[in-house]
C-alpha cells in the first residue's frame, strides 16, 4: 500500500511512540446497505443478510465474504443499516505495520465514515447525494436527514468536464483547495499543493 510506504518513511524520520488512525480507502473497503428488518438488532441475523447480499452483488473472481471484517453503522428505526467490508488482509498489514514501530492502532474507519462523522451536522438536517472522490473512483452516497439511502461506486476523472456528476450537493475533498466551491466539504490544515487525499486522513484529527 503506497500509504504504508509514505508513513514508513516518515516514522523513521521523525520516530515517536504513539497511536495511528487509519482511514481505509473506497478501493479497499466494500460498501452492503442492508434493507430495513426488526431483526437487524442482531449481529448474527446482519451476518447473513450481508452474506446473501454479497454472493448475489460479487462475481466468482472476488474475494470471497469470509476475506472481511463487517463494521456496521448505528442502527436507526426503519432505515437501512450501512454495512462496511474491510479485507481482513488490510487490517492485518496495518496492524502489523503498527506494531513494528511502537505504535499502537487507535481506530481503523472506511473513508466514508471518517468524512460522515466529520461533516454530520452538515447533512444531519437535510437530503442529497454526497461524492467522496478518491484518485480515478467516486462513491456515490444518497442521503436523508442523516441517514444514507443509496450508494454505488462509478469511475472518476478530474480532467473531465464536468468533474462532477450532475445531482451532487456535497462533494469531498475539495476539488480547488484553495478556492472550493459551495458543495465542497473542506478541512483546513491542507496546502494547495498538497494530494487531495490528504484530506481523509485529516477528517480523523480534532
Amino acid at each position: 500500500m503506497t500509504a504504508t510506504r509514505v508513513l514508513r518513511s516518515w516514522l523513521h524520520a521523525h520516530p515517536f511512540q504513539s497511536s495511528i488512525e487509519w482511514v481505509i480507502g473506497i478501493d479497499h473497503v466494500r460498501y452492503l446497505l442492508l434493507p430495513w428488518d426488526e431483526r437487524l438488532s442482531s449481529r448474527s441475523f446482519c451476518h447473513t443478510l450481508a452474506t446473501a447480499l454479497f454472493a448475489q452483488q460479487s462475481t466468482a473472481s472476488e474475494i470471497p465474504f469470509s476475506a472481511y471484517q463487517m463494521r456496521l453503522a448505528p442502527l436507526s428505526f426503519g432505515r437501512p443499516l450501512l454495512a462496511a467490508l474491510i479485507p481482513s488482509e488490510v487490517i492485518r498489514e496495518i496492524t502489523a505495520f503498527a506494531s513494528r514501530h511502537q505504535c499502537r492502532t487507535r481506530r481503523i474507519a472506511p473513508a466514508l465514515s471518517a468524512v460522515w462523522d466529520r461533516f454530520f451536522v452538515r447533512v444531519k438536517n437535510d437530503s442529497g447525494v454526497l461524492a467522496l472522490i478518491e484518485e480515478q473512483r467516486l462513491l456515490r452516497v444518497t442521503y436523508d436527514h442523516g441517514h444514507v439511502t443509496s450508494l454505488s461506486v462509478q469511475p472518476f476523472s478530474g480532467e473531465r468536464t464536468p468533474a462532477i456528476p450532475g445531482g451532487v450537493t456535497l462533494a469531498f475533498p475539495a476539488r480547488n483547495l484553495t478556492m472550493p466551491a459551495n458543495g465542497d466539504l473542506t478541512l483546513q490544515g491542507l496546502a494547495p499543493d498538497d494530494d487531495a487525499r490528504f484530506a481523509y486522513a485529516l477528517c480523523g484529527v480534532f
